[in-house]
């Protein structure tokens, strides 16, 4: 609440008790059940325009909440189509994956016998050259 509107509230209720003051009596009480009553029926109006505005909120988070499901459902139903069609084919995901992993698995068995070779021919080189060094 601002400066303003707090000073506001202040002089309504700084009249208030000086209405009081001067009303005494049953006129007094009559004012004051008059009073009681108008913000009652305010407070009343208030809850029903907060309950409106929730309702509204959840009728829309509920609406939502289906469209998002909507949107997951489809996308299943994509997903397990891909599978479905592709289950015969060679382009399946996961053996294609194997595949790939098979044929690196290959490629590094094979750069690693290369390296395994070389590295016993110049094991044999260096024997020799250590031999005739020696000799």
């Amino acid at each position: 609440m601002d400066v303003q509107a707090e000073i506001f509230d202040l002089k309504l209720r700084v009249e208030g008790l000086e209405t009081c003051g001067r009303l005494t009596g049953a006129d007094g009480q009559q004012h004051l059940l008059h009073e009681i009553n108008e913000r009652g029926k305010r407070l009343e109006a208030e809850i029903a325009a907060v309950r409106a505005q929730l309702a509204t909120a959840r009728t829309e988070t509920i609406e939502q909440f289906a469209a998002v499901d909507v949107e997951v459902a489809a996308i299943r139903r994509e997903v397990n189509a891909h599978f479905v069609a592709s289950s015969g084919e060679d382009d399946h995901i996961p053996t294609r994956i194997a595949d790939e992993f098979a044929t690196v698995r290959s490629e590094i068995g094979q750069e690693f016998e290369s390296v395994r070779s070389e590295l016993l021919d110049l094991s044999i080189k260096l024997d020799r050259l250590l031999k005739d060094d020696c000799m």
